[in-house]
């Protein structure tokens, strides 16, 4: 039975049973008294159960429970000691469930990572920097094979993602690279430079309109 069941029930009982003053004046009064007294007995019996429950779980001690209820430590020990181990047991599975749920934030923290800037850089540093975090980096250039990890010489002049995107573990960073045979060599582009991240937006649409 439910609680509010049951302490709606013994609620009831109780005002029958304190309504008649005079007490039961026949023989099926007096049965009908007694199945109210069982009544509210079973309703106080779970209010008891819940009190002596509420105290164990904030930390009351046997001995002051038995003091309220009038009875030896033991014997209060005796018939609610099962109390004890259920509430241990729920106290491990809320912890368990709050283990659960800490790992299920953390992986979800780690299921990105943080793109690291890396124009500016050799193909070689960049490389390095994009795998330090779990990244792979490609020529953006389709058709032009990606460098081989050793090679030298290579600038990055654009990347996409751009610098501090968050993106899946192991995904791919495409970078711009341009030759870069140091000072009075010859630049040697591997695509046309890109058009800087500030002028894309200031760009006008085509018109469609030939040039005369």
């Amino acid at each position: 039975m439910a609680d509010n069941s049951r302490w709606g029930e013994g609620g009831a009982a109780w005002k029958r049973l304190t309504g008649r003053r005079a007490g039961p004046g026949t023989g099926a009064e007096a049965l009908a008294a007694l199945d109210e007294v069982v009544t509210v007995r079973r309703a106080l019996d779970q209010l008891e159960l819940h009190a002596v429950r509420a105290a164990r779980q904030h930390g009351q001690s046997w001995t002051e429970i038995a003091t309220y209820l009038g009875v030896t430590r033991q014997s209060a020990w005796e018939r609610w000691r099962d109390l004890d181990q259920t509430l241990a047991t729920e106290q491990a599975a809320r912890e368990a469930v709050g283990a659960v749920a800490g790992s299920a934030r953390e992986r979800r923290r780690s299921a990105t990572v943080t793109v690291p800037g890396v124009i500016g850089k050799s193909w070689a540093d960049a490389r390095i920097a994009l795998e330090k975090v779990g990244l792979a980096a490609v020529s953006a250039e389709a058709g032009t094979p990606t460098p081989d990890p050793a090679e030298t010489g290579w600038i990055v002049t654009d990347q996409s993602p751009e610098a501090g995107a968050k993106v899946p573990p192991r995904s791919i960073v495409q970078l711009w690279l341009r030759r870069d045979d140091g000072p009075g060599g010859v630049r040697e582009p591997r695509r046309p430079g890109p058009t800087p991240r500030s002028m894309r937006a200031a760009l006008p649409e085509p018109s469609g309109e030939s040039v005369g």
